[in-house]
């Protein structure tokens, strides 16, 4: 998953500011991309009592828009959507719906290093954090910053991707203020480098985690990384070990 462009990092830097960027749009568009995401919801969704059993319609999302590989689904929260991932352009859905129409909400969305399958060691999937003067139309990963309180963070520890294939259980181990390096920019498949940020992701000070829960490079983790507030360096990430797959 090492990147080989990693000796132009600074360029990458910069890039991560613009990936991981918060957004106060109107409430008019923002309504519109989230009655968007909603009927998307609605057409292809079959809920479960057991999460783990949602059904997915992927042949009506790849009509829909052929990037569409997965799907996020967070309880207690709104984060249910689809994930896109641009063939030749990491930032195209930075603020264009799944339908790529422009809107300053965006998409979930992974960047093209990243596998499909979700079995790299660390799988970063960005969103914005969607602020308006009316909750009712926040949306996308605004509602990781529900893991900012400890009491969600015990009650609401599992994270589920669904793919045409299977569906992954995750359990969340950490949920922390990040900096704004390119998570990319590493090779996780380095021991010692994965050990590296799996330490930061626990030790650093105020962060919410779980050190019962085991995590090593063959669980693999899901960094779900979102903004922290308008015109900040950081990151809001939210950190998830997979304890669970099955087949679809």
């Amino acid at each position: 998953m090492k990147r080989t462009l990693k000796k132009l990092g600074f360029l990458f830097f910069a890039g991560v500011l613009m990936l991981s960027g918060c957004s106060n749009s109107k409430e008019k568009n923002l309504e519109k991309a989230k009655k968007e995401y909603e009927k998307v919801q609605e057409e292809v969704v079959a809920d479960d009592n057991d999460p783990i059993n949602r059904k997915i319609d992927f042949a009506a999302l790849e009509q829909t828009n052929p990037d569409i590989y997965a799907w996020i689904y967070i309880p207690d929260t709104t984060v249910d959507y689809p994930i896109v991932q641009s063939a030749d352009d990491d930032s195209y859905y930075l603020r264009r719906t799944i339908n790529k129409e422009d809107n300053e909400a965006g998409s979930i969305y992974t960047e093209r290093y990243n596998k499909k399958d979700f079995s790299d060691p660390v799988t970063p999937v960005y969103g914005h954090t969607v602020f308006t003067e009316n909750p009712e139309w926040d949306s996308m990963f605004t509602d990781l910053h529900k893991y900012e309180d400890p009491a969600f963070f015990e009650s609401q520890p599992y994270i589920y991707i669904y793919t045409p294939t299977k569906t992954i259980k995750y359990q969340v181990f950490s949920a922390l203020t990040f900096d704004d390096r390119y998570l990319l920019n590493e090779d996780y498949t380095d021991p010692e480098t994965f050990q590296n940020y799996y330490d930061e992701l626990i030790n650093t000070a105020g962060a919410n985690t779980n050190r019962d829960l085991q995590v090593s490079q063959a669980s693999k983790i899901l960094s779900l990384s979102t903004c922290v507030g308008v015109g900040s360096d950081q990151r809001w990430i939210v950190n998830a070990t997979e304890v669970e797959e099955k087949a679809v």
